[in-house]
């Protein structure tokens, strides 16, 4: 999963914005804030899961340009875009204000964030791009920013290239996946308030 759907997985389970994201940000789990630390830890479950699904396994074997290897990268994204196509399916809130919430909540905690989810944050206070990426050139902007600042972004060259067929092949894969993933999250997090619970009592 990419920022969106990180960021509706945030809003559902009551956890930090900002942890939520920290799991794509070079941080030391071990010295995070206690709030942003079990956001952190949900994104890592939500990645685990979402790349060991079957529907992720299958995704990335679909034939097309793009290498094997790297299609999980391409997936996360996106699944974003198929999150905000069929936003309405998983959420009773408008798509702008829940765009708007998720941003007001980053800025809140933009004082505890790692200099590059600084910026990116600071990039949405100024232009709230986050629906953009239910949109083939927000796609594009997102594959191409990974590019510029990875050493072996040049291997998704080939998805971009045929970005329409990637986005299509990956609309079926999205839902057998996403709700599995919202039941594995909502299980966590019924899980975590148990431990909390018998923590608080002893």
């Amino acid at each position: 999963m990419n920022y969106f759907a990180h960021l509706h997985i945030a809003s559902l389970t009551n956890t930090s914005w900002v942890g939520n994201l920290l799991g794509d940000f070079p941080v030391v789990a071990s010295q995070l804030d206690d709030d942003l630390y079990q956001g952190w830890r949900l994104h890592q479950m939500v990645d685990v899961m979402v790349d060991e699904h079957p529907a992720s396994v299958a995704f990335r074997v679909m034939p097309r340009q793009g290498r094997r290897r790297f299609a999980g990268i391409v997936q996360d994204i996106a699944m974003d875009y198929w999150l905000i196509q069929y936003w309405s399916t998983f959420s009773d809130e408008a798509l702008p204000s829940f765009c708007q919430r998720a941003v007001n909540g980053l800025v809140e905690d933009k004082a505890r964030t790692p200099e590059r989810l600084t910026r990116m944050i600071e990039s949405l206070e100024q232009h709230n791009w986050l629906a953009n990426l239910g949109q083939l050139d927000g796609v594009e902007k997102a594959i191409y920013s990974i590019m510029r600042r990875w050493r072996h972004g040049h291997h998704l060259q080939g998805f971009v290239d045929e970005l329409p067929n990637v986005i299509e092949q990956a609309e079926q894969p999205f839902l057998d996946l996403y709700p599995d993933l919202l039941a594995f999250v909502a299980l966590q997090t019924k899980k975590a308030e148990v431990i909390t619970h018998i923590t608080s009592a002893e």
